[in-house]
């Protein structure tokens, strides 16, 4: 059984507090744009405060933290070793006969811990907590609007074209975007002056729906309240109400593999499989996230390895840019890579796990190279 030495524990504590500064500084900075760019966008068109543009970015926050994970886990990294080179504890530890390959299991076994995080736990809480952000933007904006605007959350659309449009509001989705359960539609025409168009709209109805099912062209709606201005609600069997959206872009609207956590994937992707969707970028956010850890390891082992050269020998800051330029190439090699297995241009397992494994077995070799060469 494993059991860190001493040694060991001491470069891990060094690496865990370089990585809560640096979380600490990336956190707050991100906070802060973040508020300012919720008061520039939703404040724009509404009443927004500080506090609610707070609100906002801290829901928003986990997904950002998710986002930003493996370079904060890159600069921890970098900071805690060059303490350890600066002070000569890296000469001395490796004097004492301890080899590089037991005193960076520490910043390994880390970025394996953050990774199975990020992927397990950070994921899932990221993603729906970035649900309720959208349909909470979704509320703020629309108040004003209409008074029949909807607070819960769920599934947010628009259709329309220029001369009206449909807000429609489901709590469920089933068939792969093809039938929404609990449906509310409000329907708004756009207003003229003369005959010239103007940026208003007025409210037409709104209509209460068990179920809406996507057919050609056109929702069938199913056992449904429409409501008119100034009319008693009417109650019908169905509706149909004509559409421009397809099962496709029902995805796109409000399925993006960015919002679907990690323990829901693979349910949701055999169940679009099976409604006879494309589930290439599902299948290749599945792999990415497995693949996750791999990154998070090969992020550390780039930063450690670019602060191991002893400082009296001189090089340092052209080893640092080094390192920080091979984090960002392999960051956007993993986005190509990750085009290329959405697209079904290579298969998602290969695109989603080559370029971490390659930069993580390149590191091995350097260190072997390196150390036991």
């Amino acid at each position: 059984m494993f059991w860190p030495s001493r040694i060991q524990r001491y470069i891990l504590r060094e690496c865990l507090s370089g990585l809560a500064i640096v979380l600490g500084i990336f956190l707050l900075a991100i906070l802060m744009i973040d508020i300012v760019e919720q008061l520039r966008t939703v404040g724009g068109d509404v009443n927004l405060t500080l506090g609610g543009a707070l609100r906002l970015s801290l829901m928003k926050l986990p997904l950002l933290l998710e986002q930003t994970l493996p370079f904060a886990l890159l600069a921890a990294s970098m900071m805690a070793f060059t303490r350890l080179n600066r002070r000569s504890e890296l000469s001395i530890i490796r004097a004492s006969g301890l080899s590089a390959w037991r005193f960076l299991m520490p910043v390994m076994l880390l970025g394996l811990a953050l990774g199975l995080f990020s992927a397990m736990l950070l994921n899932p809480f990221a993603t729906r907590l970035n649900q309720s952000f959208e349909a909470e933007r979704a509320r703020i904006l629309n108040v004003g609007r209409t008074p029949m605007a909807v607070a819960d959350s769920g599934v947010w659309l628009r259709q329309g074209d220029d001369a009206s449009q449909f807000v429609i509001h489901a709590r469920r989705v089933e068939d792969g975007g093809r039938t929404l359960l609990n449906v509310k539609m409000i329907e708004e025409q756009r207003l003229y002056l003369g005959r010239q168009p103007t940026n208003d709209f007025a409210f037409v109805r709104r209509i209460d729906a068990e179920r809406a099912v996507l057919n050609n062209g056109f929702w069938q709606l199913e056992n449904l309240v429409e409501n008119l201005p100034n009319q008693m609600p009417e109650r019908r069997e169905t509706l149909a109400i004509p559409t421009s959206l397809d099962a496709a872009t029902l995805l796109d609207e409000f399925a993006s593999p960015n919002t679907i956590g990690f323990w829901g994937l693979p349910r949701f992707i055999r169940e679009t499989r099976d409604a006879g969707l494309d589930t290439s970028r599902y299948t290749m956010r599945w792999y990415g996230l497995t693949a996750t850890p791999a990154l998070f390891v090969a992020m550390a082992l780039i930063g450690a390895l670019a602060c191991l050269r002893l400082q009296r020998l001189g090089g340092t800051s052209r080893l640092l840019a080094t390192g920080v330029l091979a984090a960002i190439g392999l960051y956007f090699f993993t986005q190509f890579s990750s085009s290329l297995g959405a697209t079904g241009a290579a298969p998602p397992v290969v695109a989603a796990w080559s370029p971490p494994l390659f930069v993580l077995f390149a590191c091995f070799a350097f260190i072997a190279y390196r150390e036991d060469g």
